[in-house]
């Protein structure tokens, strides 16, 4: 039984542990709501029979009402009770199936000392035992076997000790019972391996969605960062100065753009090579990210320029200018040979401007001033800070 390809699947490993560990603690709470319903709603048609056993069987009508109300009730309380405790939900469809077999074992100890004969055509209503346990309650298939071996066992013994049984009355009940029991058995397993199936897929769908969520998070976060230095491009660029238009309801929140161009960087290229031009775009990279502080953005412009977008709740005009200073100076102190410049090593020509955010649009505009400024810090030699303050400039 167990070589069945619905065990197969429940002994797979699925992370650290099992197929069947991780669908009992997954199925646990609806299941258990569906059983407790189930198990009220079978034991209340247990209960129904008992009008059918005094009318049918009036000699044991009392003892069938007194078996039935102070056995299979307590029974049923206790089962009850325990769907309420913690535990595994295997353990608590064991409950239901033992709860079963002992409701069917008292209705079958019931029967006898009846002298009725109709009892033989009664005794027919034990397969419904069969259906409740595997059909309507649908336990798992291996509980589900148990549970029918032991209620074949109950009913086949008992049905010798009824009046009137003999070989022939035997047999015409084996020729209901054991299809009975086959078919619903083959039901069960239907049930039971299609559950499991449809859970597998679920949780597949789950992880391929959970999959997909981290890659698409992890391409957004590349889209919006530059290869070459790790630091933001123009679309990080834009994203955070988004994120900075939608907050500008904050009073004074000023933003200042500070545009970062290296000096002579094609004559360094020139002279060692790409190779070398990348690794000089790098350390100034590493050097930007030093300056700045957590609430800055810095990211690759294009080509050798970078561009530092710098928020402050202060007048960021100031710090702002500040900040671009501070660049220039962190630059010039990797000391990178530059046998092309006037310096002896790579320098950095700086333009500021500042502003609110007050529309999508303002951006723009202050990046054409702080490249007015850039401009400016180049012409007037390099290696310099240029401020555009209101339309003037301003070395700083």
């Amino acid at each position: 039984m167990y070589q069945l390809p619905y065990f197969k699947l429940l002994a797979q490993a699925s992370g650290t542990t099992t197929v069947k560990e991780r669908y009992d603690i997954d199925r646990h709470d609806q299941r258990l709501r569906t059983l407790r319903l189930l198990s009220i709603l079978v034991t209340i048609f247990y209960f129904s029979y008992i009008p059918v056993d005094m009318y049918l069987l009036p000699d044991i009508g009392l003892r069938s009402v007194l078996l039935r109300i102070f056995v299979v009730g307590p029974l049923v309380i206790l089962m009850l009770y325990y769907f309420g405790r913690p535990g595994p939900i295997r353990h608590k469809e064991l409950a239901s199936i033992i709860t079963v077999s002992l409701a069917t074992l008292i209705w079958c100890l019931g029967l006898l000392g009846t002298s009725d004969p109709r009892v033989l055509h009664y005794f027919y209503a034990g397969l419904v035992f069969q259906l409740a346990l595997t059909i309507v309650l649908a336990h798992p298939f291996e509980y589900s076997v148990y549970a029918s071996i032991f209620l074949c066992v109950c009913l086949y013994t008992i049905i010798w000790f009824l009046p009137g049984a003999d070989a022939e009355y035997v047999t015409n009940h084996l020729v209901v019972g054991v299809p009975t029991v086959v078919l619903t058995l083959m039901a069960n397993y239907r049930f039971s391996a299609e559950s499991l199936r449809l859970y597998l897929q679920r949780v597949n769908a789950e992880e391929l969605r959970a999959e997909l969520a981290l890659h698409n998070e992890t391409l957004d976060k590349l889209s919006h960062i530059d290869p070459l230095t790790g630091l933001a491009n123009r679309r990080g660029l834009n994203r955070r100065a988004a994120s900075l238009t939608r907050s500008r309801h904050v009073p004074d929140q000023y933003v200042a753009v500070i545009l970062i161009d290296v000096d002579h960087f094609k004559a360094f290229n020139d002279a060692y090579g790409h190779d070398a031009g990348d690794d000089c775009l790098r350390k100034i990279a590493s050097a930007l990210q030093g300056a700045c502080g957590p609430q800055d953005t810095a990211c690759r412009y294009g080509g050798e320029e970078f561009l530092v977008l710098h928020a402050d709740s202060s007048n960021s005009g100031i710090t702002g200018a500040l900040l671009a200073e501070r660049i220039r100076e962190t630059v010039a102190k990797l000391d990178i040979a530059h046998r092309k410049s006037d310096h002896g090593h790579v320098t950095v020509s700086v333009g500021v401007c500042a502003g609110l955010l007050e529309h999508d649009e303002a951006l723009t505009h202050l990046i054409k001033a702080a490249d007015q400024a850039l401009y400016a810090a180049k012409d007037t030699g390099r290696n310099r800070v240029s401020e555009d303050q209101n339309g003037s400039l301003a070395d700083v």
